[in-house]
């Protein structure tokens, strides 16, 4: 339970700048700020968790498409290292690399630092959301419609039914990640976008992202 006693302690490790804009909007009354400031942490925290299921659901299943697509073409190795070089790796020359390969060349770096297998595995385990909404996006076009076929449930095979909302959660996603203010957003369409998205996959698997999500039950009680 917050009281105005506390405001202090609130200043002292949260900044009061960062604080003024919950004060505004909470007309200046510093218990309702703090309520708002503690809310917002509990609803990107379940936020979070239901994105953390659905990045990992998306990175696996353009991961089967593509390697489906690359074994279809009779290639050898896996598409991750881009031998065929269309993903940007050694564009501009010898490890000078264009997106989206350079995420790649940094996912390989960081698991050589970690001392792991430089598998396909391991290199996807480490790749940003990012990388994947490049995937889809329209800078990758040369990929569709073969890759539609990771969406299987989307309403058509267009690379822009895809690719909006995941771009729309790939900037929600950051905001989270860097701790920022998700209140005065439109926090019921995010939820939205993240199980359009999942059920684009899989229906089922929406609906076990669903069942265990606590967001709408936060956003019911938005203080």
């Amino acid at each position: 339970m917050v009281n105005s006693q506390q405001w202090s302690f609130y200043e002292q490790h949260f900044a009061s700048a960062r604080l003024q804009h919950y004060l505004d909007t909470c007309g200046g009354d510093p218990v309702a700020a703090m309520r708002l400031y503690e809310w917002n942490a509990a609803v990107s925290a379940a936020f979070w968790e239901s994105l953390s299921f659905l990045e990992v659901g998306l990175r696996n299943a353009i991961d089967s498409e593509l390697t489906s697509i690359h074994e279809g073409k009779g290639r050898a190795g896996h598409w991750i290292f881009d031998d065929a070089k269309e993903l940007g790796r050694d564009r501009f020359g010898p490890r000078q690399h264009k997106q989206p390969y350079k995420d790649v060349a940094i996912a390989i770096e960081r698991v050589r630092r970690n001392n792991m297998p430089v598998s396909p595995g391991q290199i996807i385990s480490e790749i940003s959301f990012g990388f994947w909404h490049q995937m889809v996006s329209k800078s990758q076009l040369f990929l569709w419609p073969d890759l539609a076929g990771a969406f299987p449930n989307s309403p058509d095979r267009g690379q822009k039914t895809v690719q909006e909302p995941v771009a729309r959660l790939r900037d929600f996603r950051n905001r989270i990640g860097h701790h920022h203010r998700i209140w005065s957003i439109d926090l019921a369409a995010r939820y939205d976008d993240l199980l359009t998205v999942a059920r684009y996959l899989d229906v089922d698997f929406a609906l076990w992202i669903d069942d265990r999500s606590r967001v709408a039950d936060l956003l019911a009680q938005k203080p």
